[in-house]
């Protein structure tokens, strides 16, 4: 009987770790970027989302409800990359420059900050809005300037990763794909 042989040679596990190696090089740019674009659709459901509740609450409370950015979540005092929060708009109209926050008790619901590395542009006319502002009947806020549309894209998501959220005068929520923000 001869000597059978069990195991690998050295050469043969160098060969193995070699081609191991040149997948994982190739693999993973591409899993990250993946990751990325995944990250970016995700960032404008989220956002649509938002926006969904916000208008169906304002018509089921037959009030105006805003989606706005807030830094302490009480108040509507900051930008689409901190805090967003749903509240009862108790402004004197529904084209008010700012959205009042009447009491804690007015805020419907709180979101956390997106990632340091995710992006919102907004646009309404030629302004760029901090919140968006729904009627009693569901209608968009301050429509007489125009439509709202947002961006969401995180950095490094790659062609039209990007999300593009229009909010039209009627309330209606579009969303499709962009190419803005992605590399």
């Amino acid at each position: 009987m001869g000597f059978r042989q069990q195991g690998l040679t050295l050469i043969e596990l160098m060969i193995t770790l070699a081609v191991l190696a040149v997948v994982v090089g190739i693999a993973v740019p591409s899993f990250n970027t993946m990751i990325q674009n995944n990250r970016s659709l995700a960032l404008g459901e989220e956002l649509a989302g938002a926006l969904n509740y916000a208008r169906s609450e304002a018509v089921k409370r037959g009030a105006r409800v805003t989606l706005c950015g807030s830094t302490d979540g009480a108040t509507c005092d900051g930008s689409w990359a901190d805090n967003w929060i749903v509240v009862v708009d108790t402004a004197a109209t529904d084209d008010a420059a700012a959205p009042v926050v009447a009491n804690a008790a007015a805020v419907l619901r709180f979101w956390e900050a997106p990632d340091n590395n995710a992006t919102i542009a907004a646009t309404q006319g030629s302004a760029t809005p901090t919140f968006v502002r729904f009627t009693r009947k569901g209608t968009l806020g301050r429509s007489t300037v125009g439509t709202v549309t947002l961006n969401t894209s995180f950095s490094g998501c790659s062609s039209n990763n990007a999300r593009l959220l229009t909010v039209g005068a009627a309330g209606m929520l579009n969303m499709s794909r962009s190419t803005d923000g992605c590399s």
